[in-house]
């Protein structure tokens, strides 16, 4: 089974995952601390507010007697303090208190406003300014009350304290009321952001199936004008035989005498024409089998042996060197084998007189490589770049077709190979075959169609 990691996925979907998260990451963050500046901000604009309504009460209180105040429950101070609670619906006391005693107005559960004493002030109780700002203790104490305090002097230079409790909940509730707004906006602000990235992703995708597509339209003309040039190079390649053949047919006529050695010529013009036409259609043809799952290890010495007799032909033996613990590896069985097989002969007709052949396997960088090396003539450096060029040889009696079929082959299983000139003379050919294939989805793939050229 072919594992899928289409490079879609890796080029694509990713970057944009990536692109996402990062988007949450800077928005949550950026959110967060806008959350929280909006939040300090609604606070203290609340508290401005409420310091501004009372102080005016605050400084009324500060021109009077506060004993009086304190002692007399029905003052008209007593009525302006009561009026207070009207215009806020959070406040649930107000007490006056100095030194002697005090005084304080609440909110009962019924809403009514009731009054009592109130204890004296601590000798050593804090001046409000030392304590923390209003706006932090708002959100920094966890009392149901929350207190707003007034430090007065009295006529007789004694600490003098006007605090005012509120329902911290309401307050709280208040402040987030004001940012609802801006968490409505961020809100709307992440989704459209995130959506944005969906929809360029979707778009990204679909461009780039309609691109694949196209892809696939200009891959099928190249493919049939490649095809046109190898078949002109065929052409050209087969008129040697042909007219070999013609000439041997006028000979056959012109000298009877000579049927056998003409006849024996016949046969070899034919044999090539054959090899010829075998190695193109070999070319040409769609390799389309499947994958399974194979032991190159075991592979390679079943290509050994069928490269036995080629070997012996040539004086040669074959010295396989395959590491232990090889990796299963998912290929075209039939298609492989021939490829390896190509690249042995190859290599028996190098012109290397004794010896062996050596054959490499091992497992490197997620890949299986493959090395067939030997000792022969070697390849000019000159011919070295195109020995894989369909119809290129540099052998009197070579098609060359033999490593452009075991270059398409390989290419089929998304490898690589090269060819390489070894020191001391001979040549190296490196097969290297990934140990995963890369399999695009059915929905991916472009559609086949057939374009008239």
């Amino acid at each position: 089974m072919i594992r899928s990691r289409f490079a879609v996925t890796r080029l694509i979907v990713l970057p944009y995952l990536a692109l996402l998260t990062l988007y949450l990451l800077v928005v949550g963050g950026a959110g967060g601390w806008l959350l929280v500046n909006v939040r300090a901000l609604e606070s203290r604009l609340l508290i401005d507010r409420l310091h501004e309504d009372l102080r005016p009460l605050a400084e009324s209180l500060a021109r009077t007697d506060h004993s009086d105040f304190i002692a007399v429950a029905g003052s008209a101070l007593d009525a302006e303090v009561r009026g207070t609670f009207a215009r806020h619906p959070a406040l649930r006391g107000v007490a006056l208190r100095d030194a002697e005693g005090g005084y304080e107005l609440h909110s009962t559960e019924t809403g009514a406003i009731a009054s009592r004493s109130a204890p004296p002030l601590s000798p050593n109780a804090r001046q409000a300014a030392l304590d923390l700002p209003a706006n932090e203790r708002l959100h920094s104490e966890s009392d149901a009350r929350f207190l707003l305090r007034f430090d007065l002097t009295s006529a007789q230079e004694r600490p003098v304290r006007l605090e005012f409790s509120f329902d911290r909940a309401v307050l709280l509730a208040r402040v987030d009321q004001g940012m609802a707004a801006v968490k409505e906006a961020m809100l709307w602000f992440s989704l459209a952001g995130g959506a944005s990235i969906f929809l360029a992703l979707a778009i990204t995708l679909f461009a780039m199936r309609s691109t694949r597509k196209i892809e696939g339209h200009f891959q099928e003309i190249y493919r049939r004008a490649a095809m046109t040039d190898i078949a002109a190079e065929l052409v050209h390649d087969l008129r040697n035989p042909l007219m070999a053949l013609l000439a041997n047919v006028k000979a056959l006529l012109l000298s009877p005498d000579q049927t056998r050695e003409i006849a024996a010529e016949l046969d070899r013009d034919i044999m090539t024409l054959n090899d010829k036409l075998n190695g193109f259609l070999k070319l040409t043809r769609s390799h389309d089998d499947s994958f399974e799952t194979t032991d190159i290890g075991a592979l390679v010495r079943d290509v050994g042996r069928l490269a036995g007799p080629v070997l012996a032909e040539h004086g040669l033996t074959l010295q396989l060197q395959i590491a232990e613990d090889l990796p299963l590896l998912s290929v075209q069985q039939s298609a492989l084998r021939d490829a390896l097989l190509n690249v042995i002969i190859n290599a028996a007709q190098s012109g290397q007189k004794q010896g062996a052949i050596e054959v490499q396997v091992r497992a490197r960088n997620k890949a299986i490589i493959v090395s067939v090396q030997d000792r022969g003539e070697g390849i000019a450096a000159e011919h070295l770049p195109f020995v894989f060029d369909a119809f290129y040889t540099t052998k009197a009696d070579g098609n060359g077709l033999g490593l452009a079929i075991v270059k398409r082959i390989v290419q089929a299983h998304h490898g690589q190979v090269r060819a390489e000139n070894r020191r001391g003379g001979g040549v190296r050919i490196l097969l290297t075959l990934p140990l995963q294939q890369q399999e695009i989805p059915k929905w991916w793939r472009p559609r086949k169609k057939n374009f008239p050229i």
